[in-house]
């Protein structure tokens, strides 16, 4: 464990922190004891960060999603912040829940603990009146599911962040985005609903559609499913914009601001948030850097692959694993893979397996 944790938002940040807070992993036992040990002036900022964790995974609801009661779930929430709201960082605490659900909490509490942040947060701080941003975070090889204040459903995909503030549906409806989200968006009128995604802009008033914009990405892609949307690019004070219709489904060249429009089969794009990943005509590379989020795998393109990557290929994955998906892939291309186990810290070990495609 190289690296130092100084204060209560790095406990609350680190997932082994709360693995051996929630499961009492032996493993975990014997790296933080050793830990404290070394640091023992970090001691008193991780118990405050495991009371915290401890007070959240206290709740009690293994109901599902549509039997927990959101008012029971505010209440819980509202205990256990009013007990820390000390600390310096409410977004924090939100973000910890992603690695409470991992320790076996239900889905269903945590879920809802991302739906009723805002509320309780709200009423904490009614009396400020400066907008203070919140954010979901969806880690790699997880989805999530939530209910925003103005009842708009949102799917998150992995690796993907969503902020909002606190006057959310009150004075604005404004969501940043950095990842893949799909929204079905509450009908009004009188105060539209926008993403901001990497660099693209989009506006609606009620409708369902998809956005994709990772950091990485050198693109934005937004598809639409029904209803009606703006495109534009964040910064153009032109003004002007691409409005789509359903089945659009429109890429913004970050590189060049120039937007293209293409008429496809558009539930392929969303059967992600259904468990399912579709490819149609995608290179190489981008296959692999999806597969990594979906799998939580470390994919290494080597040797004389740069000649593959824009190797198109068509197929759905849907409960194979990525070995499997590997084989394929290898069988549809002059493609090999290798694998090479190491541990967290990079060295070798049996901790995580990188996966090395390279030509043959």
């Amino acid at each position: 464990m190289h690296k130092k944790y100084i204060d209560i938002d790095d406990f609350l940040f680190s997932e082994n922190f709360t693995e051996y807070v929630i499961n009492e992993s032996v493993k975990q036992q014997k790296k933080w004891k050793a830990y404290f040990k070394a640091f023992p002036d970090t001691k008193y900022a991780a118990d405050q960060a495991e009371k915290i964790i401890l007070g959240l995974g206290s709740m009690e609801d293994h109901t599902s999603l549509d039997e927990v009661p959101d008012v029971k779930l505010h209440n819980q929430f509202e205990e256990t912040w009013n007990n820390y709201r000390e600390e310096k960082s409410k977004t924090v605490i939100l973000k910890t829940s992603k690695f409470i659900y991992r320790g076996g909490v239900a889905a269903a509490a945590v879920i809802f603990l991302m739906i009723s942040f805002t509320l309780v947060t709200n009423y904490i701080s009614n009396k400020n009146t400066n907008p203070e941003y919140f954010s979901v975070y969806v880690p790699t090889a997880e989805q999530s599911r939530l209910t925003l204040p103005d009842g708009t459903r949102v799917w998150v995909n992995s690796e993907t962040e969503i902020k909002y503030s606190n006057q959310f549906n009150t004075k604005e409806r404004d969501i940043l985005l950095l990842g893949e989200a799909y929204f079905e968006v509450a009908h009004n009128e009188d105060l539209p609903f926008f993403v901001t995604a990497n660099g693209a802009r989009i506006k609606v008033t009620g409708t369902k559609f998809n956005v994709k914009g990772y950091a990485d990405d050198s693109k934005v892609e937004t598809v639409l499913v029904e209803g009606k949307v703006e495109l534009s690019r964040v910064g153009d004070k032109s003004g002007s914009s691409i409005e789509l219709t359903p089945g659009d489904k429109a890429t913004l060249n970050l590189e060049d601001s120039k937007v293209a429009i293409s008429r496809e089969d558009v539930m392929d794009d969303v059967a992600w948030k259904d468990g399912k990943l579709v490819f149609r005509n995608i290179p190489l590379q981008e296959v692999c850097k999806t597969l990594e989020r979906h799998f939580d795998a470390d994919i290494l393109l080597a040797g004389d692959t740069e000649n593959l990557y824009s190797h198109p290929f068509t197929f759905t994955v849907v409960n194979e694993t990525l070995p499997m998906v590997l084989e394929y892939l290898c069988k549809a291309a002059p493609l090999m893979y290798s694998t090479k186990y190491i541990d967290d810290d990079g060295e070798n070990g049996i901790e995580k397996i990188e996966y090395i495609v390279s030509a043959r």
